[in-house]
């Protein structure tokens, strides 16, 4: 397990922390996300301490929409010294937001309040973009307002490196249902386990496995059997054990998820067993991130919208810490259930680690017989190796999505930008090749284009169809 949200800097830890600490290894909680305040020194101070004292402890930084702090330059400020020098622990910008559970207020001021905490909380999704972290994000009843802002931020392509709604606690499904479309996952708390929290539950049957975090806000929110006393990180099984029995699922499979989710969402290093950015599901299929290197370079690639180069599809930031080996490959795709596809795909072309994917697609097959494999692939590999790819991959894939996005060879340069070229090969009909040879091999071949302004999309399903194969059109931006 892992408690992906507590402060354990507060004054309630204290005098016992080595205990505390002692506590969460005993009861299966390996690793803890301790959130960092950026308003008060003193308490970020402490943070960055516990972080650098304990390997299994990271941080984050940011300000609570209540929290004082002086203007937004001072906050960037601290935020570049802290970040800066810890670069390695600090993993996300959090926890920001909007509160507006604020009694007591006139209604003068309640206006004035809304209005700073939505630019101290833009602000701070500027800093999660611009430094390519994902935000954890705190919100209260201001959900309307919430939604707004980060509909706005999810969709700049430029800027999204994914994020979580922290504690969700709106019994609405409808709600969870938008920041599941965006990309963010959700996480829950102690508050699942409260008797009179059906609702919230109702909501948590409905979250997928994959899009799941579980926390503990400690010291607050202790779960049900220790309710008005210091909640703490090891008490995070309780809603490991809530969540299960709302799901149907073992114990042990939503564990062994959710860490792995929390290692994805973070990009930890670290925690043994479990590999950031190599496997994520999106519906019924698992995809296979072997590689970020490419053999194009295509004007429409999602990694460089924008002016930056972003890798995050569906709220899960594919930047690979380092290539997988067939073993982390296979052991991140089973960390999955209820799928029924394999898809070699990422942000990356598969085909340049042809081995570790032929490994891989083996290990899968003689895991789990009825899972389908799939490869997307830009359709260049027998022009990057020099042999018949198709035929190596025969039996090992089940389909193939081949790429061709281009009428012929001079606008396929021009929008896919081989680094091929320069060998005196024709990439485009290298790609055609490809295509013919894996009509041969594999069962099932589709030819892709993207809906690009002068993509000729008629021709290029013409020639699937003399192909012998199927047509799929993209469409741009749209990816996932």
């Amino acid at each position: 397990m892992i408690d992906s949200h507590c402060h354990l800097e507060m004054p309630e830890f204290d005098s016992d922390l080595k205990d505390v600490l002692a506590r969460m290894s005993e009861n299966g909680v390996t690793h803890a996300v301790s959130i960092g305040s950026l308003a008060q020194n003193e308490r970020i101070e402490k943070t960055i301490g516990i972080a650098d004292s304990y390997d299994n402890i990271y941080t984050t930084l940011g300000v609570h929409p209540k929290s004082p702090y002086k203007d937004l330059e001072s906050i960037s400020e601290l935020f570049e010294k802290y970040y800066s020098k810890n670069k390695k622990k600090i993993v996300a910008v959090g926890e920001i937001g909007l509160d507006y559970f604020l009694p007591d207020i006139s209604k003068e001021d309640f206006e004035k309040i809304k209005i700073q905490q939505k630019e101290l909380f833009k602000f701070q999704l500027g800093l999660a973009s611009s430094n390519r972290l994902p935000v954890i994000v705190h919100i209260r009843d201001a959900y309307e307002d919430a939604l707004i802002i980060l509909k706005e931020y999810a969709g700049n392509s430029g800027g999204f490196f994914g994020g979580v709604i922290h504690c969700f606690s709106s019994p609405e499904r409808s709600i969870a249902g938008e920041f599941l479309k965006m990309g963010f996952f959700i996480s829950f708390s102690g508050n699942i386990t409260y008797k009179k929290n059906g609702g919230l539950r109702s909501v948590i049957r409905y979250i997928p496995c994959e899009k799941l975090l579980i926390e503990t806000d400690s010291p607050y929110l202790a779960p049900q059997s220790f309710r008005g006393k210091r909640n703490e990180p090891s008490y995070v099984r309780f809603v490991l054990d809530a969540a299960a029995v709302e799901k149907g699922v073992e114990r042990e499979k939503l564990d062994g998820l959710t860490v792995q989710n929390t290692v994805n969402l973070f990009s930890l290093e670290g925690v043994a067993g479990f590999y950031p950015s190599v496997a994520y599901k999106i519906r019924n299929s698992v995809y296979i991130n072997l590689t970020n290197k490419c053999t194009n370079r295509c004007t429409f690639c999602p990694k460089y919208q924008g002016g930056k180069t972003n890798f995050c599809v569906k709220g899960y930031n594919l930047e690979l810490k380092k290539e997988p080996t067939a073993d982390e490959v296979v052991s991140s795709v089973f960390r999955y259930y209820n799928f029924n596809e394999a898809v070699f795909c990422g942000l990356g072309e598969p085909t340049l680690r042809i081995e570790t994917l032929k490994e891989s697609a083996k290990a899968i097959k003689a895991i789990a017989g009825g899972i389908k494999i799939r490869l997307d692939t830009d359709g260049l590999a027998d022009a990057v190796y020099g042999r018949n790819i198709a035929a190596e991959l025969e039996g090992l894939i089940d389909s193939v999505s081949i790429s061709l996005n281009a009428q012929n060879s001079s606008f396929y340069n021009a929008i896919c930008a081989p680094h091929i070229t320069g060998k005196g090969i024709d990439a485009y009909a290298s790609v055609i090749d490809f295509i013919r040879e894996s009509k041969k091999r594999i069962q099932n071949v589709t030819v892709t284009a993207i809906d690009l302004p002068g993509v000729d999309t008629a021709y290029i399903e013409e020639l699937a169809r003399n192909l012998g194969v199927a047509f799929k059109l993209r469409h741009y931006n749209d990816v996932g």
